[in-house]
């Protein structure tokens, strides 16, 4: 039998594997929180503490927008009607095992 043929008894699948989009919006989303922690513990340091925390939060600002958009894009994308079809598993009786 080829890997081609199906068996008769055999329910082709009827439902679909969605995948994300690939994005570069939880980069965003961390580098974002990444500046807003370091405007907390970055006194002193190359630049003034309040430009780390505007540029991180502008990050991350962008970055779970993207996210949230994008999310509710592709669910929005998704079939609503998938046939409902399910597969009958052989049943199958046994017996413990006797411990006498």
């Amino acid at each position: 039998m080829s890997p081609t043929d199906q068996a008769p008894d055999v329910i082709a699948p009827t439902e679909s594997i969605q995948l994300p989009a690939p994005s570069w919006a939880p980069v965003l989303l961390a580098f974002g929180i990444l500046g807003l922690v370091a405007a907390t513990f970055a006194t002193g340091f190359i630049f003034p503490v309040w430009s780390y925390g505007v540029l991180g939060a502008i990050f991350a600002f962008f970055g779970l927008r993207s996210l949230i958009r994008k999310g509710r894009r592709s669910f929005y994308s998704l079939p609503r009607d998938q046939a409902d079809v399910r597969s009958e598993l052989p049943v199958e009786s046994f017996t413990a095992p006797d411990h006498n």
